[in-house]
């Protein structure tokens, strides 16, 4: 990927330190999305929608192949194949499907490891493809390896988009934040000051004021 600076000059402000003892604020916001990451996030958005589709003709394409290899057996062991290889289809759309809403969520938040996971993904993708060219040259699936090969075409664009470096800086900025949020919180729990158990007086009631 390039570590080129953007073509948009984004450029994230670098985030203030605060020295030990000094506290943190009360609220760091998360940083702003840049255009990389905004785009990364729309094509997984539509990474799902192509694979709930995706798994649907993957079961209607294998619907059509077992009715015409089993069209000489009974009635009833066709009818039972063919709706199991639909259901199987769709449950797999809807998986994948919700997959990409996870790491579309993930990276969006500028969770680190889930654009790690992404590229793994990918890599699964990548074998998959292989799959339906396998398939399609021997079974015919014509249609559904279109969709595979789109679908991972949006995979490998989300991809670039996510390991830009405008991107890179996005990741580093959002663990900075997260970390300065829990380092506010434990300062403020630090300035609570419990009572202190066998400390001369405790436990002895307050003094009277008459």
């Amino acid at each position: 990927m390039s570590d080129s600076p953007s073509p948009q000059g984004w450029q994230y402000p670098q985030m203030p330190s605060y020295p030990l003892g000094q506290g943190m604020p009360g609220a760091v916001a998360p940083p702003m999305r840049p255009p990389a990451m905004q785009r990364a996030v729309q094509l997984m958005y539509a990474g799902a929608v192509l694979a709930v589709i995706s798994g649907i003709v993957s079961g209607l394409t294998t619907h059509n192949i077992s009715f015409i290899t089993y069209h000489s057996a009974s009635t009833t062991s066709g009818t039972v194949h063919n709706s199991s290889s639909l259901v199987v289809g769709l449950i797999g759309g809807i998986v994948n499907g919700l997959l990409w809403l996870w790491m579309a969520w993930k990276t969006g938040t500028g969770r680190g490891w889930a654009r790690v996971l992404s590229t793994v993904f990918f890599g699964f993708s990548c074998l998959g493809l292989i799959g339906d060219i396998a398939s399609a040259a021997s079974d015919h699936t014509y249609l559904a390896f279109i969709f595979g090969l789109v679908m991972w075409g949006v995979g490998l664009a989300a991809l670039i988009y996510l390991w830009r470096r405008e991107s890179t800086d996005f990741f580093a900025m959002s663990k900075q934040a997260k970390l300065a949020r829990a380092y506010g919180a434990a300062a403020d729990y630090q300035g609570y000051q419990p009572p202190q158990y066998g400390h001369p007086g405790y436990g002895q009631p307050p003094p009277s004021d008459r």
